[in-house]
């Protein structure tokens, strides 16, 4: 992970809505359930935050395993979760140093801007847990801030990756389904330019 942020320390210490804590689900997420027809089927989200996506998926009748590494978040997402009736199994851990779930158990993984945190070094082996946790044939839906966006100030929002940056990492694992241009909104209103990436396991 990106060692210059503390994620524990964000949300020890947030006053506010943390920027990528929209506290709604994701729509680029509800549409690829959608098109997939991933509702009751086991998935995995890394990087889950404070669950709103893990709860909606499980709303959907799925399976969830939702890991972050803030052991705050976590502990907000169980509440949540508690709140809405559902059942989610969260968990604090990093996914580059164990498993997040047994292999080849899962149907769908998604991150929204996680993989988009990950060092250049990181990011293959990124690519590497996701398909060990997924079935074959499995997908994984990727949200990752885009260099496509020009900036006067790179670290004003998200971390950027170009394209070329995202496949040369993934592609040993996975064929691209499908990649489009959308936005992170931000809770303020702001707007970032994203990659959507949906990717499918060789």
């Amino acid at each position: 992970m990106n060692t210059e942020i503390s994620w524990e320390d964000a949300y020890k210490n947030a006053t506010e809505p943390l920027p990528w804590d929209i506290g709604t689900p994701a729509p680029e997420l509800q549409s690829a359930f959608q098109e997939l027809d991933m509702a009751g089927r086991p998935a995995l989200e890394i990087g889950c935050g404070t669950g709103t996506n893990a709860i909606w998926m499980a709303e959907q009748g799925c399976k969830v395993v939702a890991t972050d590494l803030s052991a705050t978040a976590i502990e907000t997402a169980k509440e949540k979760a508690k709140t809405a009736g559902v059942v989610v199994e969260f968990a604090a851990a990093d996914i580059l140093s164990e498993g997040a779930v047994e292999s080849e158990s899962v149907d769908f993984v998604f991150d929204r801007g996680v993989f988009h945190v990950m060092a250049e070094g990181k990011r293959g082996l990124f690519a590497l847990r996701v398909a060990s946790a997924l079935k074959n044939g499995g997908y994984w839906l990727c949200l990752a801030g885009s260099k496509d966006e020009l900036r006067e100030n790179p670290d004003n929002g998200p971390p950027q990756l170009s394209l070329a940056e995202i496949i040369d990492a993934v592609e040993k694992s996975f064929e691209i389904h499908r990649v489009e241009r959308s936005n992170f909104t931000l809770p303020n209103g702001a707007m970032h330019v994203a990659w959507v990436v949906l990717m499918r396991k060789r």
